[in-house]
């Protein structure tokens, strides 16, 4: 409650809040133990005891003690002079503390990439005749820090809630914890921002959870720790703290820069963390050992974690790629020109800087990679058309690659045999999706006009007053452009054309207005990029004569994603990235796919047996026993 005098001070700009850097079991080594702890610098906005704030909502109530924990107040006097409560396994409300400042931060990465503010996925349609009706507005993500007595933790687009468990760590010697010691995996940065991820994913793209090919369930994971991975970059004490122990070399090396939920992998039984991005412990030797390239891992790998970690090694590999390139001068300039260190400890300067360009190098890939997610086709994603996007997002953004970001994209994905269809070389001018005038479809000038009305969209947008009017300006545009493609098609004689150019069938099966998103992004030079986003979508039958025992795993979709510039003078359609849904190889791709697991459905492939309510959580069963 504002005070009399305070009525004359503007807010702060930033709330800062006490953390484990990377998770309790750095404090537990000499070590990492003086750089264990750090300061979650966030934007500041007023809570409310939970905390509960505009975006998040945290909830401690434990089924398993039966009993609700006291929400912590942030804007308690005493809570702020100490920039939050100290760090603490044994309390609920560091626990609270911890959770809301990773998924602000979270969120703070993303709302700078995408250029708008974050909307979380609708909830449940109220009409259960109506299973598409999307207009349930949700104003908070939930967070639950005890919700589980047990080792996973996972995102619930069901409830649009984060759930966290904890468990005992197990009785075996020569682990790092005291046998039955309760881990927590809320206390773990890498999880929070991981399933913070999966929810922000959700909202932007809903049908990304929905196995259409071996890399939907695989990309949803290897992104959740892509984000994750690139944040520890930006906890200046301990990347000071282990470029100074690796002299540099974060390649070669082990490092907890690379690694993911490290507490939590070893408490499960495992001698190191849960992923390594740049390496793995050898059960026979004993010993770290660095990962290697194999071209040949990815068409022979199927699990989703263990697919996915093939494109987190793909991105982690041209961020080296990055940092390596921007460091060279630097090592020439300390070592007299050979670029090689001389043994022993290097010069606290050089440490300092060496931190400073892995840190700018890590939140330029991990601003690339969240922009890309925008160009991404509605449907049927693969590792290799994420790869044309994000070189298309970051070649619209920044024309001149100077630092050769986009060829160390292109040759880490080469590298690990990740290759998109219908491209001639994996050159970056070639990765670039075709834009609208190398387009072998063009639209009609009808359909141009229609689709340069998102200006007044993209206006209202700018200025919307708060989070739940943007949901609304944004179903209420949605709805409208439906209405009129509808009447478009309906009655004029190019349609067949402009369905071709949408990857749509019209007339035929009725179409959707997926989603619809307006960006405002401002590249490195200060130019103001200004975009809409519209996603279209259309299912037809997979298979005519199958069964349709489980929901959904006989549908087949395709439709476009729209990015259409609105700078100039009028409205242009940049780009059309198109999955056509009368594709006969696609479609016969989905069909090998589905019918690989003739004897049990997909999910229960992926997941196991299990009921109708099981359904509606894929996280909590992908996650079950490797998160």
């Amino acid at each position: 409650m504002p005070t009399e005098s305070s009525r004359f001070v503007p807010p702060p700009l930033y709330r800062h809040l006490r953390g484990y850097a990377i998770d309790p079991s750095l404090a537990q080594r000499l070590e990492t133990a003086p750089v264990s702890r750090i300061e979650f610098k966030i934007p500041w906005e007023p809570l409310e005891p939970g905390p509960v704030g505009e975006y998040l909502e945290v909830i401690d109530l434990d089924p398993a003690a039966g009993c609700l924990y006291e929400p912590v107040n942030l804007d308690d006097p005493f809570v702020l002079a100490q920039d939050g409560l100290p760090p603490s396994e044994g309390t609920p409300q560091f626990h609270q503390q911890m959770v809301y400042a990773v998924a602000q931060l979270t969120i703070q990465n993303f709302e700078r990439a995408l250029g708008r503010r974050t909307l979380w996925s609708p909830g449940p349609s109220p009409d259960p005749n109506e299973p598409l009706d999307d207009s349930h507005f949700v104003p908070r993500l939930r967070i639950h820090p005890h919700a589980l007595r047990e080792s996973n933790a996972y995102y619930s687009p069901a409830k649009k809630a984060l759930l966290f468990g904890y468990f005992p760590a197990p009785e075996e010697p020569g682990i790092a914890h005291i046998p039955g010691n309760m881990v927590f995996t809320c206390l773990s940065h890498d999880i929070v921002a991981h399933e913070t991820t999966h929810a922000l994913l959700d909202g932007l793209h809903r049908g990304l959870s929905r196995p259409t090919n071996p890399d939907m369930l695989a990309f949803h994971e290897a992104f959740a720790d892509i984000v994750a991975l690139f944040q520890h970059f930006t906890f200046r004490d301990i990347l000071r703290h282990q470029i100074a122990r690796t002299r540099g070399d974060i390649a070669s090396q082990e490092t907890v820069l690379g690694q993911l939920a490290g507490q939590f992998g070893r408490a499960t039984g495992a001698r190191s963390a849960l992923r390594d991005a740049i390496g793995h412990f050898d059960e026979n030797t004993g010993r770290w050992v660095p990962r290697r390239a194999d071209p040949t891992e990815y068409a022979r790998t199927f699990e989703p974690h263990l697919r996915g970690s093939i494109l987190v090694a793909a991105i982690f590999d041209a961020f080296l790629t990055i940092y390596n390139g921007r460091i060279a001068d630097l090592l020439r300039l300390s070592t007299g020109g050979s670029g090689i260190l001389p043994s022993g400890a290097i010069h606290p300067d050089l440490v300092e800087r060496l931190a400073q360009e892995a840190a700018k190098s890590a939140n330029h890939v991990l601003d690339m990679c969240v922009r890309a997610l925008d160009y991404c086709p509605p449907v049927d994603l693969t590792f290799g058309e994420y790869l044309r996007a994000l070189i298309t997002a970051d070649a619209d953004l920044v024309p001149d690659d100077d630092r050769n970001y986009r060829v160390a994209f292109a040759d880490a994905f080469r590298r690990r045999g990740i290759f998109p269809r219908d491209v001639r070389s994996l050159s970056a001018e070639n990765l670039v999706w075709r834009s609208r005038d190398r387009d072998t479809h063009q639209p009609s000038p009808g359909l141009v006009e229609i689709l340069g009305g998102l200006r007044e969209f993209a206006h209202q947008q700018l200025y919307a007053a708060d989070r739940e009017q943007m949901f609304r300006l944004a179903r209420a545009a949605r709805a409208k452009l439906q209405r009129q493609l509808r009447n478009y098609f309906e009655n004029q004689k190019e349609r067949t054309h402009d369905g071709a150019f949408l990857g749509l069938n019209v007339p035929g099966q009725s179409f959707q207005v997926h989603a619809m998103h307006f960006a405002a992004r401002v590249s490195p030079d200060g130019d103001l990029l200004l975009q809409a986003i519209v996603q279209l979508k259309q299912a037809a039958r997979l298979m005519e004569n199958a069964s349709d025992a489980l929901p959904g795993e006989n549908l087949f979709e395709g439709g476009c994603t729209l990015i259409i510039d609105l700078e100039g003078a009028a409205p242009d359609i940049k780009y059309c990235i198109r999955k056509p849904v009368d594709s006969v190889t696609r479609r016969e791709r989905q069909r090998r796919f589905v019918e690989r697991f003739a004897n049990a459905s997909l999910r229960a492939t992926y997941f196991g047996e299990m009921d109708a309510t099981e359904l509606q959580e894929p996280f909590a069963l992908l996650h079950r026993g490797s998160l």
